[in-house]
Formats: structure tokens, sequence, C-alpha cells
């Protein structure tokens, strides 16, 4: 009998706690880390991110990167989710806004690179932000109101990447 081996799922949340809503990442990672989850998942929060997202993808099999969005046609509260299975990026603008090198930017670099081996799938979920001017640490309702679907939908993809996975 040939043993199944799990995939290696790595949760990224990207955010600053002090930049209100912007932190919105960070408080679904605190809720998932209340939850038993399997021993395969790693959920790790990289403050702002910059290119230690692609350091942190590196090597594992399936990928979910968390991050507070700003996008014009969005209403606060609204979750967007983008899949990378390949080397063409969207160009997404407003993800990680108020962190200066955002997610994709370094995922684009990382793909040029090619001591980078990242992860086969990838998903950005992205919250839309109604206030991220100024500082502080309180979630907007709307925004706060996100946290169990996110939840919901990275149940959804762990389960989507265990049982669809073959190495290789």
């Amino acid at each position: 009998m040939i043993k199944k081996i799990p995939p290696k799922i790595h949760i990224i949340g990207i955010g600053n706690l002090t930049r209100l809503d912007d932190g919105i990442a960070i408080h679904i990672l605190d809720e998932l880390r209340k939850e038993a989850l399997p021993d395969q998942v790693k959920i790790s929060d990289l403050g702002t991110g910059g290119i230690d997202i692609a350091l942190a993808l590196d090597g594992w099999s399936f990928g979910v990167i968390i991050d507070a969005v700003k996008i014009d046609n969005l209403l606060p509260g609204e979750i967007i989710e983008f899949d990378i299975s390949d080397e063409v990026l969207p160009d997404i603008k407003g993800l990680s806004s108020s962190h200066g090198f955002d997610a994709l930017s370094a995922l684009k670099l990382a793909y040029t690179v090619s001591d980078f081996s990242l992860p086969k799938k990838l998903v950005i979920i992205g919250i839309q932000v109604e206030q991220i001017d100024g500082f502080g640490t309180d979630i907007s309702t709307k925004v706060k109101e996100a946290i169990p679907k996110v939840i919901t939908k990275i149940h959804s993809l762990i389960n989507e990447f265990t049982l669809n996975y073959t190495e290789g």
C-alpha cells in the first residue's frame, strides 16, 4: 500500500495592525490559530510582506495569501479571490496598497529568479478596506464581518488542496 503524503499548505497574512482595516489579515490568522488545522498547514504573519512573501512560499505545495485591498469598485468588507497557478500574474491595483512592495510585485520577482520553488497553486484573498488612513487597531464593522467568510473559504481551500493533491 502506498501512503499518500499530504500537501504542505502555507497560509500567509499581510498587514499592519496599527493601520486600522489594513490589519484584517492578521486578525483572520489569529482566529485560524484557535482552530485545529491539519499538521501540514502553517500559518504565518508576514507583517507588511515584501520579498519575504516569496521566501516564505519557497518549497510549499500550496499557498494562500490574505491581504487588505483598496479597489475602487468594491464595497468595504467585500472579498475578492485570485488563483495563481503559473507565472502569468494579474495586474491588480490596490493589493497591499499601504505596504510599498505588494504581494504581486514580490511574486513577479520570484518567478523570474530560478532559485525559488513556488507553490503549484497560489490563492490570493483580498478584503476591501473601509478605513486605512490614520492609525489605530480597530477594524471597521463591515470589514470585520468578512472574517468568518474568509475562514470558511480557507477551510474549503485546505480541503480542495488536500483532496486534489498529487505529488510532482
